[in-house]
């Protein structure tokens, strides 16, 4: 859920209200509210508002709109009140409702962001105006929760256990919250103040309303709440929860009967241990022991042409929640693809030696053997710990994880069938991985360190040549607020050490491919043991205003800064400027509830003073009266030079070219909704791109809803990357001949969710995601000079191309440049099919407590050309050998 929906979703309060004791603050107009305490009174959680501690409670009232009226009275009245006890803080709210026949009970997986009617209540327990702990629960008794942090920032992956319940009748909704104080975070003191908020969405008529108004041309959250005082005698809890889990997986998959490692039942049992402890009042210890994550969605398919990594969402719960203690991203309005310093995906991940098999088993095996593979997919996690808290003026984090070694087994079988061979390697090593964050207030200014530590056993010499030993990431961030502005700044270094072959490689590999033969300011060079390089950026922004908004950036990565080893980064050797300037319209006008558009302009460099980038581009929204809303965005860039196209080789001269994009979506209250998209680029070498996606979300009733979303992009490149061969008599191209092809690629796609909730508790979420991408290569061209802009095709003036057939079937190319050299490669088109299904049947027996029950099941496929034939490719999704798992998973806390 997004912060904008948050701030819409805050809160409500009791029926009975009779006074309102909204009070002006002595720090001008932040509302007080008291706290009533319990007693010796008891509250029985049954969302009627019905026991007498409850009437001797301050009564909050008098809510404003944020949106769509900014400024405005709320419509409808909303009451909320507090009350507390040594161990829980109880919040009764109140939402009147004229028409109470409508009021909106979707019904949906806890946090599953629905658009419904909403109470919220949120604590600034710390009192420090930048943290904040919401939880809010919908007319249908489904609770969702979020830490708010920086003042301006959501983590909704955020749990506490925590409880509430609702009731409706013919003048409105009530809800009743009970929060155990050992999931808020707070000092022992006698005589307490947090600060508090409480809002409401009301989905009739799409009001966010809120007791301490939330003005949106300020530039926070947190720090425009309320405050409650009144709280005496609290005692920060010893927060202690154990969740022990069991669990078993089946997998069946396709395999051969002579393969030894085939099992056409794998069953994988394993047990493991989450545990939350309370250090101190304001100190929490989460540790994990063998963690499962067999719940987890998998990464959508996709075909990756650029050279780049892919980046892919982290998912994972340990790793999720909490991960805003460790986030060092300095406030900007965008990022000219900086470096990620911490990327928690690293840890687990696949093994990365790829080929293990000694050259010594097939030659065992003879010419007629079968050597047999088997490798573990992940690699597992034995522990993982994280210490995060406050200690005065400082925040901090610590994160450690240790992976085991992993091994990959082989054996060889000759044509006897007579084992020959039987052994097994190290395909990762066992690694240790840590984190380190600490942010301190002085005054306004703000400054924080964050550090990484990646440590891998290396003894093995395969491993100790592929994978570097160490690696270090150090780095300080500060902001500092004057008036409406914001000064930013980050700061940070790398240290990667390991064998001469380990650091060649990450010298050669992407972002830095250090071999480049015309860049005078890099050098590759075989004998390092270690590579350093450092970060920056910089920016100053106008954060509020009625109106305008404006941003400056600056960045800088040098050659040798490398973070992925525990980060990700897609770009070094970088230096960029930018500015961005903002018009924000909240208040109605005409057709719009709201709108706005920017405009931005920006250039990068590499080290070499080569201009790799200059773009310039804007945006304008609305969000119209009938709920429904357009985004419509565009940007050009002129003709510069690219460092990256050839993989390693000399420069290109990169096309000019312009982009385009359209957002619309309706009104999502609605039992139909839907949203299209539609993108289009264009370059002036003629290379192209059109999109469309569009989908469509149904609910006919409060328990089920139905999304399906097709998708599908044409494209046509002139210059695609397909390989480098050696060509020793090509001086233009320092040895090189660089071949590229002009490929049109087709790729459909359709997701569909069906998500149907049987109580608040008990949910079953499907999703079906078949894909289909295709690549059909219609040429071949030739780099024949550094900086050449438009290659020459192989056939039409330049050389000549032929199609070579092999005694088994398969095909390829043989490429004769004007010099007479050539060079084969076999036939790049290609056509690639995933189908992923997943279900996921969870129930919360009990407050923390769950069981999951899990189906997964996986499709692929490929042919060996281009040309795409949609009854070939959707019959073949469904003919293509399927795995299937079968997960069950029992949870239960203890806390």
């Amino acid at each position: 859920m997004r912060l904008s929906l948050l701030a819409a979703l805050l809160l409500a309060a009791p029926t009975f209200a009779q006074t309102s004791t909204d009070l002006e603050s002595p720090l001008g107009d932040r509302k007080i509210i008291g706290a009533h305490a319990l007693g010796d009174a008891s509250i029985d959680l049954d969302g009627v508002l019905d026991e007498s501690v409850w009437a001797g409670a301050d009564i909050a009232t008098g809510f404003v709109q944020m949106r769509p009226n900014a400024g405005e009275p709320a419509t409808e009245r909303t009451e909320a009140r507090v009350v507390y006890s040594g161990s829980t803080v109880y919040v009764g709210m109140r939402m009147h409702d004229t028409q109470a026949d409508q009021i909106d009970t979707q019904l949906g997986r806890r946090d599953s962001g629905l658009e419904s009617d909403w109470a919220v209540v949120a604590f600034d327990s710390y009192n420090d105006d930048r943290t904040a702990f919401l939880f809010q629960v919908n007319a249908a008794g489904v609770l969702s929760d979020a830490l708010l942090f920086d003042d301006v920032n959501e983590d909704d992956s955020w749990d506490a256990v925590w409880d509430a319940a609702v009731t409706r009748d013919d003048d409105g909704w009530t809800a009743e919250f009970r929060i155990p104080l050992s999931q808020l975070r707070f000092a022992t003191g006698e005589n307490q103040s947090w600060g508090v908020e409480f809002g409401r969405r009301h989905l009739r008529t799409n009001e966010q309303t809120f007791w301490a108004p939330l003005v949106p041309e300020l530039n926070g959250i947190v720090s425009q709440f309320g405050t409650l005082t009144d709280l005496q005698g609290l005692r920060a809890q010893r927060q202690l929860e154990i969740q022990p889990y069991i669990a078993s997986s089946l997998t069946r998959a396709p395999g051969n009967d002579l393969d030894p490692f085939f099992a056409e039942n794998d069953l994988d049992p394993r047990v493991g241990l989450d545990v939350k402890y309370g250090v101190t009042s304001d100190i929490t210890l989460t540790a994990t022991v063998n963690p499962d994550f067999g719940q987890v969605e998998a990464d959508p398919a996709q075909v990756n042409l650029g050279g780049f990594e892919l980046f892919f969402e982290e998912r994972r719960p340990f790793f999720v929640e909490g991960l805003d203690v460790f986030s060092m991203e300095p406030r900007r309005y965008f990022s000219n693809n900086r470096p990620d310093l911490l990327y928690t995906r690293r840890i687990g991940r696949s093994p990365q030696r790829g080929s293990f098999v000694p050259s010594g088993a097939q030659d065992a095996a003879g010419e007629n053997g079968t050597v047999y593979t088997d490798a573990p997919q992940q690699s597992t996690i034995l522990g993982a710990a994280k210490l995060s808290g406050r200690a005065g003026r400082f925040s901090f984090g610590v994160l450690n994880a240790v992976t085991g070694s992993e091994y990959g087994s082989f054996q060889a079988i000759d044509v006897n069938n007579q084992l020959v061979m039987d052994d097994r390697a190290l395909i990762e090593p066992a690694t240790n991985y840590a984190v380190g964050r600490v942010r301190g207030t002085f005054g306004r200014t703000i400054i924080g360190a964050l550090g990484t530590s990646v440590v891998r056993s290396t003894s093995n010499p395969a491993i100790d040549e592929l994978l570097p030993g160490q690696a270090a990431v150090a780095g300080l961030d500060v902001e500092h607020p004057f008036g409406d502005w914001v000064l930013s700044g980050q700061l940070a270094g790398s240290l990667i050490s390991g064998s001469e072959s380990s650091i060649e490689r990450v010298q050669t590999s992407f972002p830095r491919v250090f071999q480049r033969p015309d860049a005078d300011h890099i050098d590759l060079d075989a004998s390092r043991t270690s590579l350093a390089g450092y970060t920056g950026e910089v920016n100053l922004l106008k954060t509020s205003g009625e109106h305008w908004l404006v941003g400056f950036h600056g960045n800088a990565t040098s050659p040798g800064f490398d973070s992925n080893e525990l980060g990700f980064q897609s770009r070094a050797d970088q230096v960029g400027a930018g500015t961005v300037l903002i018009y924000n319209q909240n208040q109605a006008q005409g057709a719009f509830q709201s709108w706005g558009g920017n405009a931005f302009v920006g250039t990068e460099w590499n080290f070499n003073g080569d201009r790799t980038e200059t773009f310039a581009g804007g945006r304008v929204f609305g969000n119209f009266k009938n709920f429904w809303g357009a985004n419509l965005n565009g940007n050009a860039w002129v003709r510069t030079l690219d460092d990256r196209s050839t993989r390693g080789g000399p420069l290109m001269t990169s096309p000019g070219g312009a982009r385009i994009n359209l957002n619309v979506w309706t009104d999502d209250r609605k039992i139909v909704s839907g949203y299209a998209w539609t993108g289009a680029n264009r370059n002036e070498l003629g290379s192209w791109f059109h999109g469309i996606e569009a989908g469509v979300e149904i609910r006919p009733s409060s328990s089920l809803s139905i999304r399906v979303g097709p998708g599908l992009n044409r494209s046509h490149t002139e210059q695609q990357y397909v390989g480098a061969f050696d060509a020793p008599d090509l001086d233009a191209t320092f040895g090189q001949r660089y071949v590229f092809g002009v490929i049109d690629q087709t790729t459909l796609s359709i997701d569909t969710r069906v998500n149907w909730t049987f109580t608040p508790t008990l949910s079953l979420q499907t999703f079906v995601r078949p894909f289909v991408s295709r690549g059909d290569y219609s040429a071949f061209r030739q780099l024949t000079e550094a900086r050449q802009f438009e290659l020459p095709l192989y056939g039409d003036g330049f050389g000549s191309v032929e199609q070579l057939t092999s005694e088994d079937g398969d095909l390829s190319y043989r490429v004769t440049g004007a010099d007479g050299g050539t060079a084969e490669f076999s036939d790049p088109n290609f056509t690639v099919r995933a189908l992923q299904g997943n279900a996921v049947l969870r129930w919360e027996y009990r407050p923390g407590s769950s069981v999951f029950a899990v189906w997964q099941q996986q499709r692929s496929g490929s042919a060996p050309d281009g040309a795409f034939s949609f009854d070939r490719d959707v019959r073949g999704l469904f003919s293509d050998e399927v795995t299937n798992l079968f997960l069950i998973k029992l949870s239960y806390w203890l806390g």
